[in-house]
């Protein structure tokens, strides 16, 4: 039986340096349909499989040939059948038959061997087409070579294997001033940018035939100035609160420099920190990289999705000169 394709979710855990298994949360829909933190510290992008169908909001990627979930289709009797079963293994167009590699493999002297050894070769488990498609099953036969060839590159597995070989790293972020800021004064915003933190990035994963190349590209760079929880619940880009760096790390900001707004990325605040929570406002940034997935076979887009990565918090005091008249 044809299997469908499952679609894959990948979680990531956007802690510096850190990356953690086993977690399964929530999903949270982006402002553009990319998708965002599901907590805090969760980043989740949702991938699909070519034939499956995607939920609101998620990404789709592109086929393969053959048949509509992109297995290569083989003809016998005037019918198709797929090429390879992931339980019956590879299919003959002169018999008819699927041939897998038995697990395990019989004991030596077993008759399946017909006088063979594993030296020589292995026992597959055979299972043939009817003149009306019925599927039944033949005795495990001995071949010096496996019938058919390895298992056809699953190219939604090799994307994901390409993709989990990037290393995109959660900002360090600076400001200026560094200690107290002014109300009505420019800030300056900008972080270190590093080949993981700004740039392009390609990473690729090769199988049998095949390989997938994922490019990710930094697009956007949002700085959320005004946390006052302080516990990372920074207001999403769609309510108008976050700063928009376009794709910019930010500009340094150089001692000796005039009162001046930075050249790439900066804010003015026009309220005091003084009751909020420990005196300060929370910074935190957003990366947004737009990852795109090509296949060696056909040059072609296969998926494209974005990719979010959220840095650690930090924070700012505001405060207010005093005049006296």
């Amino acid at each position: 039986m044809l299997k469908t394709l499952r679609r894959l979710v990948v979680c990531l855990v956007a802690s510096l340096g850190l990356v953690a298994a086993g977690l399964a949360p929530a999903l949270a829909d982006g402002p553009s349909g990319d998708v965002n933190p599901c907590t805090v510290r969760d980043i989740c992008v949702i991938v699909t499989e070519p034939g499956s169908t995607p939920g609101p909001g998620q990404p789709t990627g592109g086929g393969g040939g053959g048949s509509s979930n992109g297995v290569p289709m083989c003809s016998w009797n005037g019918q198709s059948w797929p090429c390879w079963d992931d339980d019956l293994g590879w299919f003959s167009s002169s018999d008819g038959c699927y041939y897998h590699r038995s697990e395990p493999q019989p004991p030596a002297g077993d008759p399946a061997w017909a006088g063979h050894t594993a030296a020589d070769g292995a026992v597959y488990e055979v299972n043939c087409r009817g003149v009306g498609g019925q599927l039944s099953t033949k005795p495990p036969a001995f071949f010096a070579q496996a019938p058919g060839g390895p298992p056809p590159d699953s190219p939604g597995v090799l994307a994901n294997q390409a993709f989990a070989k990037m290393t995109l790293d959660a900002p360090e972020l600076h400001v200026a001033p560094a200690g107290t800021a002014v109300v009505g004064s420019p800030v300056w915003f900008w972080y270190t940018p590093t080949p993981t933190t700004t740039g392009t990035q390609s990473k690729s994963a090769s199988g049998n035939t095949l390989t997938m190349t994922a490019t990710a590209t930094l697009a956007h760079v949002y700085w959320f100035p005004d946390d006052r929880s302080g516990d990372g619940s920074s207001p999403k880009p769609s309510d108008g609160s976050a700063v928009d760096c376009k794709n910019s790390p930010g500009t340094p900001y150089t001692p000796g420099t005039a009162a001046v707004s930075s050249p790439t990325c900066g804010f003015v605040y026009k309220t005091a920190s003084a009751k909020l929570r420990n005196d300060a406002y929370y910074l935190s940034v957003k990366l947004v990289w737009n990852v795109v997935v090509t296949r060696s076979d056909t040059g072609g887009v296969f998926r494209s999705f974005t990719f979010t990565r959220y840095s650690d918090l930090l924070a700012l005091r505001v405060g207010e000169v005093q005049v006296l008249n």
